[in-house]
């Protein structure tokens, strides 16, 4: 997939010629398609450009990974270029806002296309038709629910419209939006194969859909609803957790039996890399951890965050690099080095082959430890195996029963558990607003005098982002598209 989706995109796009930011001046011709849906092969160019769509929210360091990342308490506050969504003063005229909003929208816009045109195509392979279909659901249904994790009640469009009549659909709640997220996942689940072979390696899976249910439903406290999907996962015995924690990020291993779901990047100077590791480290910075690198808009690592390790660690080494060389000058703040991890040396910045990892076999299985432990506190139950099998592969003791006599003491050992194991994968604030939780952790972490010492503080009603301005002016009437409340 890697080596071919490059080739689609540009056959996708010169039969759809013309096309622009959806939403933004949304592709007019892209609506009048009946002569490019013709074959199965047209099918994988079009499928091939809703995957495209989603590295774009990756490709880069200073993207939508950045404005979920800076949220938490994970990062250092005050950086270069985070727009305020550190310090919780960022608005609606921010261009990691729109770019994300628009992404989403065209991932939208694409798949509404191929399920609309998919079933009035003949196919060499049925399967492939069903797995294509799927496909187009499952990533339908993730960018709906990214949506509404992130903006909120969206406009439910499941089939191609006119840019007016789009205009008049107002917005649905985010309750609704979950809802249709819901469904597109499970219809996507229903048809997907349960893996991928040869060239299309890499493509969304029945268990990334299940991977992707369990952590939806679960996200929205609907533990027994979730247990189902991620129990799949588990007993499936595709997945294991790597033996080393560093192997779940090096390129070698995409695709491995760690990775449930990776947003997929190639080698080659082809167009399919990532620069989103070179822009980890700050300008100026002398290293021999990667070849190229360096990024004004590179984001320090927050001291209250590094001081979560447990001595002995094995995770801290490996994510965190401290005492770098930068302009002649040792500095003491600590940056992101898990994800330098490579077998494949880049040619340029832009030439990185590393996936980056959406759901981690090891996140499901620590996801299912939290169901089973909402559903009833056991000691030194199921729950705690997978804790401990986690910890032992950072270097870590067991933790028991008499450490954790409770299940309120054992959700907050999920909850520590969860921060160091999947720092900067883009989980942790999310992970914040489910639990609740997301107001008193950022409060308390500005009262260190190097976040502004009480300075700064999070509104309630920023747990979701503002609605981006060009939009909100687009659609100029505020009973379809208003926007939300705060901002």
């Amino acid at each position: 997939m890697k080596r071919i989706i490059n080739c689609l995109i540009v056959i996708f796009c010169i039969a759809t010629t013309g096309c622009e930011d959806f939403l933004t001046v949304l592709p007019q011709s892209e609506y009048s398609l009946d002569g490019f849906y013709k074959s199965q092969n047209d099918f994988d160019a079009a499928i091939a450009a809703v995957y495209a769509e989603q590295q774009e929210l990756y490709r880069e360091t200073n993207n939508w990974w950045r404005a979920i990342t800076v949220r938490s308490d994970e990062m250092l506050g005050g950086e270069p270029y985070t727009n305020g969504f550190d310090r919780f003063i960022d608005g609606d005229n921010v261009s990691q806002l729109l770019g994300a909003w628009d992404r989403y929208w065209k991932m939208i816009f694409r798949c509404n296309m191929i399920i609309d045109k998919i079933d009035k195509v003949d196919f060499k392979d049925s399967d492939l038709k069903d797995h294509v279909k799927g496909e187009a659901y499952m990533l339908r249904g993730y960018a709906y629910w990214s949506l509404a994790s992130q903006f909120g009640g969206m406009p439910i469009v499941k089939k191609p419209l006119t840019v007016e009549e789009i205009r008049i659909i107002p917005r649905s709640t985010q309750a609704e939006t979950y809802a249709l997220a819901e469904e597109d996942m499970k219809t996507g689940h229903q048809l997907l194969p349960e893996k991928w072979t040869g060239e299309k390696l890499g493509r969304v899976t029945k268990y990334a859909a299940a991977g992707a249910l369990g952590r939806m439903l679960l996200y929205r406290s609907r533990f027994s609803d979730a247990k189902p999907y991620l129990k799949e996962i588990i007993d499936s015995e595709f997945f294991e957790m790597e033996e080393k924690y560093e192997d779940c990020f090096i390129d070698s291993k995409d695709n491995g039996p760690e990775r449930v779901w990776d947003v997929q990047f190639g080698e080659g100077q082809l167009g399919e890399g990532t620069r989103f590791i070179s822009g980890l480290l700050p300008e100026g910075t002398s290293t021999d951890l990667m070849p190229f690198y360096g990024d004004a808009a590179a984001v320090a690592v927050s001291e209250q965050f590094v001081s979560k390790y447990e001595p002995g660690d094995l995770r801290k080494d490996i994510s965190v690099v401290t005492d770098l060389l930068i302009n002649g000058v040792i500095s003491n703040r600590h940056y992101i080095s898990k994800f330098i991890r490579y077998s494949y040396t880049p040619k340029d910045m832009y030439d990185w082959a590393n996936n980056f990892p959406l759901i981690r076999y090891t996140d499901v299985k620590m996801m299912y430890a939290e169901v089973l432990n909402e559903e009833g506190y056991v000691a030194d139950g199921e729950a705690f195996d997978i804790i401990n099998e986690v910890r032992n592969r950072a270097g870590l003791a067991a933790l028991t029963s008499a450490e954790l006599p409770n299940q309120a003491s054992l959700r907050e050992a999920i909850i520590h558990e969860r921060n160091i194991e999947f720092a900067f994968e883009g989980l942790r604030w999310f992970d914040l607003v489910r639990w609740g939780i997301a107001k008193e952790v950022m409060d308390e972490f500005f009262l260190d005098p190097a976040e502004g010492g009480g300075i700064y503080s999070m509104d309630e009603f920023r747990t979701i982002f503002a609605i981006p301005a060009d939009e909100m002016t687009r659609y100029n009437n505020k009973e379809i598209m208003w926007q939300n409340t705060g901002y």
